[in-house]
């Protein structure tokens, strides 16, 4: 995917979006999917459809679709980051076994300290 800037956004996210310099993250400061397993996630409602943030500015910028189960997972680790050069897409499998990979090392790392 060709670079995407944060002045190409359109005007209605971008007002809805704050970014992190010290991440790089575009940080979504609208809406989101709440606070229970599997939330946390931005929300928005483009083209009549309430959906992901992260997958609308995906496709905006150019991404490639999304095969039958595959997922855009955070490189960043910020669920509110909609910048999609943190965004990776790959199948959930993939995505639970890193998502669970990054816990235990952050908890490695806790116990260490």
């Amino acid at each position: 995917m060709a670079p995407f800037s944060f002045d190409s956004l359109p005007p209605r996210l971008a007002a809805l979006t704050a970014m992190d310099p010290g991440k790089g993250c575009w940080v979504w400061q609208g809406a989101d999917s709440g606070s229970g397993r599997g939330g946390g996630y931005g929300r928005v409602k483009w083209q009549g459809v309430t959906q992901a943030v992260h997958k609308v500015v995906w496709h905006i910028a150019g991404g490639r679709p999304l095969r039958k189960g595959e997922q855009l997972d955070h490189e960043c680790r910020v669920r509110r980051c909609c910048n999609p050069a943190h965004l990776r897409p790959m199948f959930q499998p993939r995505n639970m076994k890193l998502a669970h990979a990054r816990r235990r090392a952050d908890f490695t790392a806790e116990a260490v300290r």
